[in-house]
């Protein structure tokens, strides 16, 4: 029964289990977050079919959490709902890498030539000191570390723009490619040619130079795209392979 309020007698709704205090996360945030972290390095496999159970299992929560997690998941693109096979780990498409790395050419190109345009000290003290913990990474070779810092770099670019409809659209795009980085930064080639390239876009910020800002974020997506590819590919084979 509904609890009832001494002085006035009114009905109070009882907390749900899923509800968190102030200041805590909530059991189904801690669930979309464990979740996301699985699917984005890959833990959780794409393409692998999983029961509520498992996920529940997986996180060390109950039912009710992970399926309001697996709405979100669904929202994000980063599982699907299907007949009969139940909850599936969304699938690395390449035609969904093409796209999203089109969309990320005409904005982030664009958001490129406005930072370079606007940038302040500050900003460009910001993104060094990004790149200087990017390259300490790399050396140590944290896939993970490396994410967050490459993520926090872009972010600083849009943040830099000065437009907050764009570095709101483009940090959403970003979540949902995380988990091509992740494939991408594997590649032990890749990560030192990631930073050289942030190095060049912060000399053009530096300048004040629109043209060679846009040059440099275009050659650093297109590098992405072609690094991304070259690796699915080669996991593929790989796995024909082993299943052969």
């Amino acid at each position: 029964m509904p609890a009832q309020t001494a002085e006035t007698g009114r009905t109070r709704r009882q907390p749900r289990s899923d509800d968190a205090p102030i200041g805590h996360v909530s059991l189904r945030d801690k669930a979309y977050e464990a979740l996301k972290t699985k699917i984005i390095t890959c833990e959780l496999r794409p393409g692998e079919a999983i029961t509520v159970a498992n996920l529940a299992e997986h996180v060390g929560l109950g039912r009710t959490p992970v399926i309001q997690a697996v709405d979100r998941l669904v929202t994000d693109g980063l599982v699907e709902v299907m007949p009969r096979k139940g909850i599936v780990v969304a699938p690395i498409s390449l035609n969904e890498i093409f796209d999203i790395i089109e969309v990320r050419i005409l904005n982030e190109c664009q958001a490129a030539r406005w930072a370079a345009d606007k940038v302040t000290k500050a900003d460009l003290a910001a993104l060094q000191a990004n790149l200087d913990a990017m390259r300490a990474a790399s050396e140590a070779r944290d896939i993970d570390r490396l994410i967050h810092l490459d993520r926090e770099f872009h972010r600083l670019i849009s943040a830099a723009a000065g437009n907050p409809v764009l570095a709101e659209f483009l940090g959403n795009l970003h979540d949902r490619a995380v988990r091509f980085w992740f494939v991408s930064m594997r590649a032990p080639d890749h990560n030192a040619r990631v930073c050289n390239q942030h190095a060049t876009l912060i000399d053009a910020f530096r300048s004040h130079d629109p043209d060679a800002a846009e040059a440099a974020m275009r050659a650093h997506i297109v590098d992405f795209q072609h690094n991304l590819t070259s690796q699915i590919m080669r996991n593929r084979r790989a796995d024909s392979i082993r299943s052969g």
